[in-house]
């Protein structure tokens, strides 16, 4: 296809307020789509709120430019009301739960025996769930005075195996994989406590999912992957470990490699296919913009921008601290793509161009345009702590609660 088949499509704006009132109303109420999930309600949450954190404030009021959108934007009670919600979810084994609906489960109606017992085997705690919880008080800067820290302690404990491997509670059917392993190291890391798990054990099992390309993979044998290598290099780094990760410098290869320029639209007869490419606008030239896939072969996907760049800037500075992420990937074409795939009218960022967006893809690629942008010129958006999955500020804030407390 020649360049002269592709109109000139002028650049994006960054539509900043639009995703933050996005975030906003989904942090409110969720709409019907995301129902299945109900069970993850907490990571929800925490992809709202994390978005707001993201954005600052000056893009949807006149208030002190420091501040972000997340601390104009939610009235105070609004935010004690998600604090005492996420606090409802900490459950007798010490982790959270993703849901209050599933504290139903333990009314007697819903088990097969009533029972009395204040554990119940239908409502569990989660370790990813867990995870986001204790974020989501960070952002809402909650003080973690009633944070149950020994029984989250034990509870992390409880969910590793014997493989290395974390489940997602204990007892889980699902095996365990990286998502998991970095959720349990995640939160070690906040406690800055590690006593109840075996980190030794725990990179033995993440290097059993390295493959040959150079990346990780969801469990050992399986192909590599940009999220599990995420969940991998992170881990490392939050052990302070990454000095021990074997050829690092074929996984920043692989990692580099997942930049890519998405295909040019096949051409169509459709009428309704027509209709709506000229409401999307002109069609970019594929040479202006730059994605990532998640593994090879595969087509980009706005959540591999986070995946790939929140990898290789936690591995960068352990193996070239001379390099930037700028010294190795093409960050602005990266930007181009994220911002060819927000929704024009509603804000929110989706997969792809066109596709509808949600709040996992919105977050995630607010936090690739964070990393790609990490000096603020740009978009001005906050600085990330890409070990962790908030603001920098925020994860200052944390430490300085959670490392005072007594053991």
């Amino acid at each position: 296809m020649s360049d002269a088949e592709f109109p000139a499509a002028p650049p994006t704006a960054f539509l900043a307020k639009q995703h933050a009132l996005f975030a906003l109303r989904h942090a409110k109420y969720l709409p019907t789509p995301y129902q299945a999930e109900d069970a993850s309600r907490m990571t929800l949450a925490y992809f709202c709120l994390a978005s707001l954190a993201l954005i600052p404030a000056s893009t949807v009021s006149t208030a002190d430019p420091s501040l972000s959108a997340l601390q104009v934007l939610l009235k105070p009670t609004q935010r004690e009301g998600f604090i005492d919600w996420v606090y409802e979810q900490q459950t007798a084994e010490g982790g959270f739960r993703g849901s209050d609906s599933l504290a139903a489960a333990r009314h007697p109606i819903a088990e097969a025996e009533p029972s009395t017992s204040a554990v119940s085997s239908l409502d569990p705690p989660n370790l990813i769930q867990t995870y986001t919880a204790l974020l989501i008080l960070g952002l809402l800067d909650d003080t973690f005075e009633r944070l149950d820290r020994q029984g989250l302690l034990r509870f992390i404990g409880a969910c590793q195996t014997s493989d290395g491997s974390f489940l997602q509670f204990p007892g889980c059917s699902e095996a365990g994989d990286p998502r998991s392993t970095y959720s349990a190291f995640a939160v070690a890391s906040m406690l800055d406590d590690w006593s109840t798990i075996d980190v030794n054990l725990g990179l033995y099992f993440l290097n059993c999912c390295r493959r040959y390309e150079g990346g990780f993979a969801q469990r050992p044998g399986l192909e590599a992957n940009a999220g599990p290598t995420y969940c991998a290099i992170a881990s490392f780094k939050l052990a302070s470990r990454l000095a021990d990760l074997a050829e690092p410098h074929s996984l920043l290869r692989w990692l580099i490699d997942r930049q890519i320029r998405p295909p040019p639209p096949e051409p169509s007869d459709s009428s309704d296919e027509d209709e709506e490419q000229e409401r999307r606008g002109p069609v970019r030239d594929p040479n202006d913009a730059a994605g990532f896939q998640g593994r090879v072969n595969k087509p980009t996907d706005a959540c591999y921008s986070f995946w790939n760049m929140g990898a290789i800037s936690l591995l960068l500075p352990a193996i070239a601290p001379d390099l930037s992420i700028e010294d190795v990937l093409d960050p602005a074409l990266d930007r181009t793509w994220l911002l060819d795939c927000q929704h024009k009218v509603f804000g929110g960022i989706a997969r792809e161009p066109g596709a509808r967006p949600d709040v996992y893809h919105t977050y995630l690629s607010l936090a690739a345009l964070a990393l790609g942008d990490a000096d603020g010129k740009v978009l001005s958006l906050r600085r990330l702590d890409a070990g962790w999955n908030v603001p920098v500020e925020v994860a200052e804030r944390m430490r300085s609660r959670l490392w005072k407390k007594e053991r």
